[in-house]
């Protein structure tokens, strides 16, 4: 096992974290919790530093809790590409991360086609007849941990998201009904149960393609 860095060592390879997570990453990478500590790295919206993944176990190859959670696991089998590689999914997900998190990093043409590329993503990962519209009903279910299942209920169709990718993209989302339990076997269960049914895509949906839900009042006024 590989030494245990010092906090002076840890705080150097965990930056542009704010003091409470940074904490909080802390007591979780002393106690060798793993779990609270990726979900700690998911929250903060940073790469695992390769310092701290042989202390916890974590293989290099080893996926983040927010790949795995937006979108980097295996494809529906009722999907327009079958042969999908994981690599896309990755793609997906840093995609948008990066336009969320740096808008002004990218100029008009750059965003056109970051968008574009998340788009053409997005059809080849869901099946051949979903169709989203601005009225579809929407059902989320958070649990005890960082994963989630959102729940297109006029489509029957589910998707796999984060806490936090919620949070930042549609907190304020109107006309989304939000389940919470305390049992995370719960949510296990259900997304069991779609993916049985080929109606799961293990990755968050597409905001403005595969999710139309107000979220602000100009656009609950605009819908009503």
């Amino acid at each position: 096992m590989s030494d245990k860095l010092s906090w002076q060592e840890f705080r150097k390879v965990h930056t542009g974290i704010n003091k409470e997570l940074k904490t909080k990453m802390w007591n979780a990478y002393k106690t060798q919790d793993k779990e609270t500590y990726l979900e700690a790295v998911e929250e903060a919206e940073i790469e695992t530093p390769e310092e701290a993944k042989a202390y916890l176990g974590i293989d290099s190859d080893t996926k983040s809790t927010e790949e795995v959670i937006e979108g980097v696991e295996a494809v529906p089998s009722e999907t327009k590409n079958k042969d999908t590689s994981e690599t896309t999914f990755v793609e997906y997900a840093r995609l948008m991360q990066q336009l969320h998190r740096f808008p002004h990093a990218y100029n008009d043409a750059q965003k056109r086609e970051m968008e574009g590329r998340l788009t053409e993503i997005a059809k080849e990962t869901t099946p051949i007849n979903y169709k989203c519209t601005p009225t579809d009903g929407w059902q989320i279910w958070f649990g005890p941990t960082q994963q989630c299942l959102l729940i297109n209920t006029t489509r029957h169709l589910a998707f796999t998201c984060s806490r936090s990718w919620w949070q930042k993209r549609f907190l304020n989302a109107m006309y989304v009904d939000k389940q919470l339990v305390n049992d995370a076997q719960q949510i296990a269960r259900m997304r069991a149960e779609y993916e049985i049914r080929n109606k799961l895509i293990k990755r968050p949906p597409l905001p403005g393609v595969e999710i139309m839900v107000p979220t602000t009042a100009r656009e609950y006024t605009i819908r009503g």
